[in-house]
């Protein structure tokens, strides 16, 4: 494995403890997005979220288009811990249980690759639940985590990662109907190196319609993500950055309620406007108003048209978004895309359940979209092709359980989400845009 002894060697010499890059943390104001956009050769992504028990397992999927070397790391107690390394070819992705490495309840990951294009997710899957997350490949100095809700019956945590060897400080703040919320003791919270911290936000602010959680960096780099739960499901998001346009190509699948939920952290007031893309068309500011910084905005979307259909966020000024859909049974919940590109990668798409790609196409030109499965020894079927007529929302369903991931390519820019469902339980995840 001559590629991964070399990308080791050079780590080490770059006076880290274990196998990771620099983290790469944004060093002015979060006010543009961060997506999760790949990083340069070699790059790792970190996955906050990944838990197995008796019940429920989840794989952690690396999916990269070049021929790569991939380790998967599981800190423990501080230490490098578990390891498990794989090789695998151009166009191809590799998914890890949880359960056949460790299984103790939540142990988040770190997933290197010795170059890229690369991207990372999760998959967790169980008897009623299911959750699909992309796993971040960058830093940022102010994360933007709006959604969720502390009602009778629902779950709610922060879950903060810190994948370095050094230890990590940040400010956590909190916004919801009210307005701020007094969270003195999480104004200094530090992670130790290679651990985790859980804050039950359900405990400490319970009986909220909506929240929207800030992540300061004072030191070092944390990756932050969301688990929301009702019934047996949960969903989870993460969110690096701001932006002033959030595309959902899906909100809705049917027989779910759908919130928009908008973070303002700035002083000033911003405009916004909601467009419904459906199959047929868009409807262009179906819903409008003003969000000032004092409360985050929760917006009920899930009856703006018949589901399934898509959205786009527009706004005058940055701000964060997340969807989620809930019916007391099933959850799902997801970060917003905020810039349509022309090349994707949906990491986990295929491993479980009825699983439909979303194409959300904004622009004024049909877009000629190709899509192939990829698992962990290459490609997987043939290409196919699909024509996404311009302002609308395609949804591409019927593909087999054969894959561990999904390429996607465009002739023109589009925003691209995916979807699964297994028995009662449902998930949403953003594509990964490759550069």
């Amino acid at each position: 494995m001559k590629r991964l002894l070399t990308l080791v060697l050079v780590l080490v010499l770059g006076g880290l403890a274990w196998a990771l890059p620099a983290p790469r943390v944004e060093t002015t104001s979060s006010t543009t997005s961060t997506t999760t956009a790949v990083a340069s050769t070699p790059s790792h992504s970190t996955c906050p979220w990944v838990y197995s028990d008796s019940v429920v397992d989840t794989y952690i999927v690396a999916q990269s288009g070049d021929p790569a070397d991939v380790r998967f790391t599981f800190p423990v107690n501080g230490e490098t811990g578990e390891t498990r390394e794989e090789t695998q070819g151009a166009s191809a992705a590799t998914a890890l249980s949880l359960a056949s490495v460790l299984n103790q309840g939540l142990d988040p990951a770190v997933v290197e690759f010795s170059s890229s294009p690369s991207a990372a997710g999760i998959v967790e899957t169980g008897e009623g639940v299911l959750a699909i997350d992309t796993c971040p490949s960058s830093s940022s100095k102010i994360w933007h985590l709006p959604g969720g809700s502390t009602l009778d019956g629902q779950s709610l945590r922060l879950v903060l990662f810190n994948p370095f060897s050094e230890d990590a400080r940040a400010s956590i703040s909190a916004k919801s109907e009210v307005g701020q919320e007094p969270l003195t003791d999480l104004e200094a919270v530090t992670v130790t190196g290679r651990s985790w911290k859980v804050i039950d936000l359900a405990a400490l602010l319970p009986l909220r319609e909506s929240l929207s959680v800030a992540v300061d960096m004072k030191q070092g780099a944390l990756t932050p993500v969301m688990v929301f739960g009702e019934g047996t499901d949960v969903g989870v998001w993460t969110n690096e950055g701001q932006a002033e346009q959030w595309d959902f190509p899906i909100v809705n699948l049917g027989g779910m309620s759908a919130t928009l939920f908008v973070s303002n952290d700035t002083a000033d007031a911003v405009d916004y406007q909601v467009d419904i893309y459906t199959s047929t068309g868009v409807q262009s500011a179906a819903v409008t108003g003003t969000l000032d910084g004092s409360t985050p905005l929760a917006l009920q979307v899930g009856d703006l048209a018949e589901a399934p259909f898509g959205i786009r966020l527009t706004t005058s000024g940055p701000v964060a978004a997340t969807v989620i859909s809930e019916d007391g049974t099933r959850v799902a919940a997801t970060a917003g895309v905020a810039e349509p590109r022309t090349h994707w990668m949906l990491p986990g798409f295929g491993i479980i359940g009825t699983r439909r790609l979303w194409i959300m196409n904004s622009g004024t030109d049909t877009a000629t979209v190709t899509y192939r499965l990829v698992d962990a020894s290459g490609a997987s079927g043939d290409v196919d092709k699909v024509a996404v007529p311009p302002a609308t929302v395609l949804a591409v369903a019927g593909l087999p359980v054969t894959a561990t991931g999904l390429e996607v390519e465009s002739n023109v820019p589009v925003s691209i989400m995916w979807s699964s469902e297994v028995g009662t339980a449902v998930g949403f995840a953003p594509g990964v845009p490759i550069p």
